[in-house]
Parts: C-alpha cells; sequence; structure tokens
C-alpha cells in the first residue's frame, strides 16, 4: 500500500524551499555584474619617431574610447608588433585633469597592454574615453630606409601605423673620440638597470697610465659584478672595441663599492684604446633623472665626465560625463472657476397674489483642475537616449545583472503559495475527519 504524503508536511516542504529559493534570490541580484571584455572600445595610434638604428626609442601617442554605460572592471587590450618592445613603467593611470583615476594600464613582457575602467565610470557613464602615450623600443636591426607599417591587435582588429626607417648605409662609423667622455642608457625595458660606458681617444704617448673613477649619483648603485674594462686597437661599427682585445696584455686594476669605482691601467703604449663598461641599479624608482659623474686621467691630465638618463614613462588622460538627473515636470497650478450670477427673471404666479421674490442665481459649469493633480512624466529612462529605445534583456545579461535574482524571488513566491494551498487543503480534510 503507497503511503501518500501528508499535506501538512508537503506544505512545510514547500514553505521552506521557498524561503530558500528567496535567500538564493536575494544573494545572486546583489552580486555585481562581472567584468568584460569591451567589444565597442576604439583606439586610434600615431607615432612621430625616426628609426636609425636597434634599440632606437619610438614614442607612440593614442586616443580611445569605450562604449556609454561600460562598467568599472571592463577591460580593453592593445598587443604591441613583434618589431617593438615595452619600454618604461609597466604600469600608469589614464587620470580626470582633477587627478580622479578613468581607467589603469598594465603592460607585460611580452607587450601585451590591458586596460582596465575603475569605479569612475560607475558615476560617470557617458563618453568615456581619452588619451594615452607610451615609450617602445626598436627591437630588430632596420635594413634599408623606408616607411615599415607596425601591425597592432586590438580586440579582434589589426591598426597599422607607419614608423619611418632611416638607418645609416654609408660612412657609417663613427669617428675615433678626440676627448674623454662618458655615456649612459637603460639596460632593461622596465628601466631598474642602466649601462654607461666611459671613453677616451687613443693613446697619444709611448707609454700611458690611466686611472678612471666613476661616482652614481643618488637613486644609483654600482653593480661591481658588472664591471668591464676593455683594451684593443680595432673599433666596430658602433665606434666599440672589438675583438681581438688586449686586456691580458694590459690588465686593469679594479677597486670597487656600491657607491664608487676605480679603474686603472698602466703602461698602454700608443694607438690602444680604453673603454669601461658598468651597470649601475636604480635604487630611488621615484626619480626621473639619473646622474653619473667622473674623471678619466690620462698620463696626469684629469678630464671631468658625464651623463645623464630620463626615465621614459607612460602616462595617459580619461573623463566621462555623469548621466544627466532628470527635471521634474512642474505640477500645474489648479484653476480657479469664477462664476458669473446670470439673473433669471421670475415667472409670475397664476396666483392672483402678488409677492416679490429675490432673482435666482444660476452657476454655469466649467471645467477645473482637481488639486494636487499632476501631469505624469513622459515615459522612458532619463539615462537612455530618446533615439536609442531600451533593448530587452539577453540571457547572457541576465545572468550579470542579477535579474536571475528576481526570478528566484517570484518562484519562491510561487511555492509558498502553493504550500498555503496544501496547509489548507490538509486543514479541511482534518476536519471531516473530525465530524
Amino acid at each position: 500500500m503507497n503511503k501518500q504524503i501528508h499535506p501538512r508536511t508537503a506544505s512545510l516542504v514547500a514553505a521552506f524551499l521557498a524561503a530558500v529559493m528567496a535567500i538564493l534570490g536575494l544573494g545572486l541580484s546583489a552580486l555585481p555584474a562581472s567584468a568584460e571584455e569591451i567589444p565597442g572600445a576604439e583606439i586610434t595610434l600615431s607615432t612621430g619617431s625616426t628609426v636609425t638604428g636597434q634599440w632606437d626609442q619610438v614614442d607612440l601617442s593614442c586616443t580611445w574610447s569605450v562604449p556609454d554605460n561600460s562598467q568599472p572592471g571592463d577591460t580593453f587590450t592593445l598587443q604591441l608588433p613583434p618589431e617593438l618592445r615595452w619600454f618604461g613603467a609597466a604600469t600608469f593611470d589614464l587620470n580626470t585633469p582633477d587627478g580622479q583615476t578613468v581607467a589603469t594600464a598594465a603592460a607585460n613582457d611580452a607587450g601585451r597592454v590591458v586596460f582596465t575602467l575603475t569605479d569612475f565610470v560607475a558615476l560617470h557613464p557617458l563618453n568615456v574615453g581619452g588619451t594615452c602615450s607610451f615609450a617602445t623600443q626598436y627591437s630588430v636591426a632596420p635594413a634599408t630606409g623606408e616607411t615599415k607599417e607596425l601591425s597592432f591587435v586590438f580586440g579582434d582588429s589589426v591598426i597599422r601605423v607607419p614608423v619611418q626607417i632611416e638607418p645609416c648605409t654609408e660612412n657609417c662609423l663613427p669617428d675615433a673620440p678626440t676627448t674623454a667622455g662618458k655615456s649612459m642608457w637603460w639596460a632593461d625595458s622596465s628601466q631598474s638597470e642602466l649601462q654607461s660606458v666611459l671613453y677616451m681617444p687613443p693613446m697619444v704617448s709611448a707609454t700611458n697610465d690611466v686611472v678612471v673613477t666613476d661616482i652614481p649619483s643618488a637613486g644609483m648603485v654600482i653593480d661591481c659584478s658588472r664591471v668591464t674594462p676593455r683594451v684593443g686597437k680595432v673599433r666596430g661599427e658602433a665606434g666599440n672595441i672589438i675583438e681581438p682585445f688586449d686586456n691580458e696584455q694590459y690588465p686593469a686594476s679594479i677597486e670597487c663599492t656600491p657607491q664608487s669605482l676605480t679603474v686603472s691601467w698602466t703602461g698602454l703604449p700608443k694607438g690602444e684604446h680604453v673603454e669601461l663598461f658598468v651597470v649601475t641599479k636604480v635604487s630611488d624608482a621615484s626619480l626621473d633623472v639619473y646622474q653619473n659623474n667622473g674623471t678619466v686621467t690620462i698620463s696626469g691630465e684629469e678630464n671631468p665626465v658625464g651623463a645623464q638618463t630620463r626615465r621614459s614613462s607612460a602616462s595617459g588622460t580619461g573623463q566621462g560625463t555623469a548621466t544627466p538627473t532628470p527635471t521634474a515636470t512642474p505640477t500645474p497650478t489648479p484653476s480657479t472657476a469664477t462664476a458669473t450670477p446670470t439673473p433669471v427673471t421670475p415667472t409670475p404666479s397664476p396666483s392672483t397674489s402678488t409677492s416679490t421674490s429675490s432673482p435666482a442665481i444660476v452657476v454655469l459649469p466649467t471645467e477645473s483642475t482637481t488639486p494636487g493633480q499632476t501631469t505624469p512624466p513622459a515615459p522612458g529612462n532619463p539615462a537612455q537616449p530618446a533615439n536609442n529605445p531600451a533593448q530587452p534583456a539577453t540571457a547572457a545579461q541576465l545572468a550579470t545583472t542579477g535579474a536571475q535574482g528576481q526570478a528566484f524571488v517570484v518562484l519562491a513566491a510561487a511555492l509558498l503559495a502553493l504550500g498555503s494551498l496544501l496547509a489548507f487543503a490538509g486543514a479541511r480534510k482534518h476536519r471531516r475527519r473530525s465530524h
């Protein structure tokens, strides 16, 4: 014999399920919309840089924009072409003139730059966009002079940016230096290390003693494990000493600390070239300019040398417009109707007696506005442009806007009603059995 579920038990189960579904619905409705890649984002790129050799800096400028009502956390990405590598700060902000951050940008070592919208767009969802500028390095050796198109990948599209290539084709070997000097440049794309070279003219005396000192300024320390002295007579295309070196015949004496370096040679013959390569690490990344000074002393004649390198930093701007506040329709002032009295001549009574009556006042009906009545506002969402009516939400949109939470609440209400009906039916059946 099959046992039937008691109506009261069924009603309790239904009520329990209703409560669970309502809690789930309210929880899901409170979840924020998930971030996603912005399909309608736009960007333009341009450069005025000219490339003459490998590792030349290529500066790029951009303008960007995203569709109205894009959400905080939404992103758009830009991939650098293989000819360029990122050069500078790995992250930067795109700010309004008063310092509010509209979006942030982050670049990885592969040249992929991700722009992420901030909470600013929640209160300023319209006309969101701005500018950006950043530095890159041309990572390949240019061939002949030409205008080359660089292909940037932006979302599902490719943006081609022309860059002028003008490599040296004749008489490209730099002249031998006539005085001592120093050059310094960034050794890595993250700008955490600087490399410098101290150079000097070829030796002019039969025998020469050389002493080189190098002292970094604040914010830099010498990496003593990466001090490279070179001696030789052959110079390459870049003007530096190349193999065969004479380092073994004329060894250098090195004294190094993070704050000071001294390198000396004795008995260098006429015609020898001397160079000293030094790597310094950045100890204070907040500086914009790094300075390195020193001296080159040849046969007792001292020459001060120095070099300065600026940090290449990416930057950008952003803006957005707040949703206009809807203007309330003014309530019309009820009109007051003034009745115009109309005299009516009384008809004499057929009675023989004569009486005098006051004229009757007849108030003609007039239209009036009920006090307190207001004109209903024009239909439509103030945040929705008139020429862009709201579209029905799709299933994907419901999944990110919390609309399914409302559906859970409706379902919970239905289960609660079902439980009430079952409870009522159980109560009636119980009363019948009791009679």
